[in-house]
């Protein structure tokens, strides 16, 4: 039986189905130790890539890289097929030149998976600093992406999910 809350399950799952058939090279922001809180491990879900690099913005955990993703000069533009971003754009104080950096590093038709929490608790605190709306997450995707899917997870509570996830393809 899984430890992990229903929340957490129903995004994992989500995360599966979507990165199972993600190819190319892979970007994992916001990677902490890469687990996936239910007894595996996200690299895993991304069975056909041909890399996977983790990163965090501090030293703390054992990653491929260190950067901030408000700037991240060391990496070229158009380098990866796929972001996955999970939990990290709440911590950004300015979240669109994060979402600005992401859109530069990722390749033209790359997929950008993005898991944003919606109802849940101050964490991380004091940089604990948004939550988005699926009307948020549409307008700021608007210019530079194709939303392929908006899902909202756990909504035990009626108009208040627990978080989103979404499938967005580089424009």
């Amino acid at each position: 039986m899984s430890k992990a809350s229903q929340s957490r399950q129903e995004s994992n799952q989500w995360l599966k189905c979507h990165a199972a058939n993600i190819e190319g090279c892979v970007l994992s922001i916001g990677s902490d130790t890469d687990e996936d809180n239910d007894g595996g491990w996200y690299r895993d879900y991304f069975q056909k890539c041909s890399s996977y690099t983790t990163s965090e913005a501090t030293s703390e955990f054992n990653v491929d890289l260190v950067l901030d993703v408000r700037s991240m000069p060391q990496i070229q533009n158009d380098t990866f097929d796929c972001v996955f971003c999970s939990g990290v754009l709440e911590h950004v104080d300015d979240y669109l030149a994060g979402l600005k950096e992401i859109t530069r590093i990722l390749r033209s038709g790359g997929i950008l998976l993005l898991g944003l929490p919606f109802r849940q608790a101050i964490h991380m605190a004091p940089n604990d600093y948004w939550r988005f709306t699926e009307h948020g997450l549409r307008y700021m995707l608007r210019d530079d992406y194709e939303i392929l899917e908006l899902k909202s997870i756990d909504n035990s509570v009626p108009n208040f999910p627990a978080a989103y996830w979404l499938k967005a393809k580089k424009q």
